[in-house]
Parts: structure tokens; sequence; C-alpha cells
């Protein structure tokens, strides 16, 4: 359900982009509510992102 069904690809970089720039917005002129939010989702992402990085980076293993 959380990140491990997330790949990382250019979808995923894509809405930490698109992200990042609400986060510029809501800092501008959203509540603390909103903020607190679009930090949440931020961090969910960056933690796909790590998740699918690692995955990427272990070995196939042989049976």
């Amino acid at each position: 359900m959380y990140a491990s069904v997330i790949e990382r690809d250019e979808s995923l970089d894509s809405l930490a982009g698109h992200c990042i720039a609400a986060r510029t917005i809501i800092e501008a002129s959203g509540t603390s509510v909103m903020r607190q939010l679009i930090d949440l989702l931020l961090f969910e992402i960056g933690v796909a992102m790590a998740k699918a990085t690692e995955t990427e980076q272990q070995p196939a293993r042989s049976n």
C-alpha cells in the first residue's frame, strides 16, 4: 500500500517536482494544515524514491 508499490520512474520524479512547486505556493498563501499535508506527501514520495532505488541496486538472486 505504501512506497513499495511505486516504482521510481519519470512519473515519480515529475510528481516530486509538482509537489515541490505546490509547497512553494502553499508556504506563501496556504494554511498550516496544508503545509503539514504537502510535507507529508513529499516525505512519502522521498520514501518511495529511496525504496525504488534500493530495489534497483539489489543484485538478482539466483536459486
